[in-house]
């Protein structure tokens, strides 16, 4: 059992490298449309885009709705104010 728990665990380990590593891009890029839209003379805020990407990362029947919109909306909020 140990050597099952073991390995789930190093299982668990690539997915998180990945995910930090898939959020740190995310940020970057978010952080220069941030700069750009600053740059124009653009509100940073574009509720209509952040709701379009809720809604295409939603499915209604998912057990992680909700988790994946608190992240994300927590990392459009980082991006904004950081």
């Amino acid at each position: 059992m140990e050597d099952r728990i073991k390995k789930l665990r190093q299982e668990l380990d690539v997915i998180d490298d990945n995910i930090a590593k898939l959020i740190a891009s995310r940020i970057e890029i978010g952080r220069e449309i941030v700069r750009l839209k600053k740059e124009a003379g653009l509100p940073k805020d574009d509720k209509n885009r952040e709701n379009e990407i809720l809604e295409r990362i939603s499915k209604p029947d998912s057990q992680v709705d909700g988790l994946l919109k608190e992240l994300y909306k927590r990392i459009f909020d980082w991006v904004k104010n950081q």
